[in-house]
């Protein structure tokens, strides 16, 4: 009784691989290419949402500015403001002969 020797499974791949290091090197170059894109395509989705809500923040400041110059206009009317020192202050428009010119230095 001869017994040959078979080869285990893992002797013949690790064989094989050895064999085909080219294809071995181009398989490992296209799943680092897929990570990378895989990464990519998240980082690019995380900016994304990151731009629509800054974009969607300025537009809320804008309309808060907006609201702020129309208050801002509506409290420094001339009549609001006359309004106010006449009745707040007891303030009265000074005649002609009242009024007192400052000499510019």
């Amino acid at each position: 009784m001869t017994s040959s020797r078979v080869p285990s499974l893992l002797t013949v791949l690790f064989s094989d691989l050895r064999q085909q290091k080219l294809v071995l090197l181009l398989l490992s170059c296209i799943l680092a290419t897929a990570l990378a894109v895989i990464y990519i395509a998240h980082a690019n989705r995380l900016l994304t949402i990151e731009r629509d809500e800054l974009l969607s923040q300025r537009d809320e400041i804008d309309i808060e500015w907006r609201h702020l110059q129309i208050e801002q206009t509506a409290l420094t009317e001339h009549s609001r403001v006359e309004r106010i020192a006449r009745q707040r202050l007891g303030m009265v428009r000074p005649e002609g002969e009242q009024e007192v010119l400052v000499p510019w230095q």
